[in-house]
């Protein structure tokens, strides 16, 4: 029912004459989701996070009229347009993070502790230099453990992780970097290039880039 109010909008704001989208212009995108009876899922899970990458805003701050010219273009008119692809089997872990987990430990020799949660991270002051001492964490059997003697830390986080770690972590909660960085409001994304052993002729190049042709493939 949801996703009918949502097409039920589109059309109408759309279909609609000049009067009735200046109607939809005056509205929020917010208010206009409450009207259409869109659910909190579909809008915290689809389209918030569509807006926010599109148009750099949340449905409150949004007209209604902009959001569904947005959506229209993205998500009906020009689905297969672009080269961003959902993962169509298993999931983001299981496609993406383990293979390449397999082969750093195979490789490189490195040990990757799966599964486990970074808890606090301790700093310890050198003069006028600050360096990590210890980083504590959960392991998936819900055993805690620390890390001593830490050589360096890397913080490969989202927004959500960023404000967990640094919400545990007292020493880097008082250091300006670290707590602006915990209060970023957005969401995750992976990007992942794949390089093939041969070239593939493609219809039209897909490429912010691609009418220049100095700067074809430096998008």
């Amino acid at each position: 029912a949801s996703m009918v109010g949502l097409l039920l909008a589109t059309i109408d704001c759309l279909g609609g004459d000049e009067k009735v989208q200046e109607q939809y212009d005056r509205m929020t995108a917010h208010d206009l989701f409450i009207r259409f009876g869109l659910s909190k899922r579909l809008v915290d899970d689809f389209i918030r996070p569509t807006l926010l990458v599109g148009l750099f805003k949340p449905p409150e701050e949004l007209s209604a009229l902009v959001v569904m010219e947005l959506l229209y273009y993205y998500a009906l008119a020009h689905q297969d347009s672009f080269d961003v692809r959902w993962i169509k089997n298993g999931t983001v872990s299981d496609s993406l993070v383990a293979p390449m987990a397999a082969k750093l430990q195979e490789k490189y020799d490195l040990k990757v502790m799966g599964g486990c949660r970074v808890g606090k991270i301790s700093l310890e002051a050198s003069g006028n230099k600050l360096s990590a001492s210890s980083v504590e964490f959960t392991s998936m059997s819900g055993k805690q453990d620390v890390i001593k003697d830490v050589d360096g830390i890397i913080l490969a986080l989202g927004c959500k992780g960023m404000e967990a770690v640094v919400k545990s972590s007292p020493d880097l909660a008082r250091l300006p970097t670290f707590s602006n960085a915990a209060s970023l409001k957005g969401i995750d994304v992976i990007s992942c290039r794949i390089w093939l052993d041969r070239v593939v002729p493609t219809r039209t190049p897909a490429n912010v880039f691609s009418r220049f042709d100095q700067l074809l493939g430096a998008g």
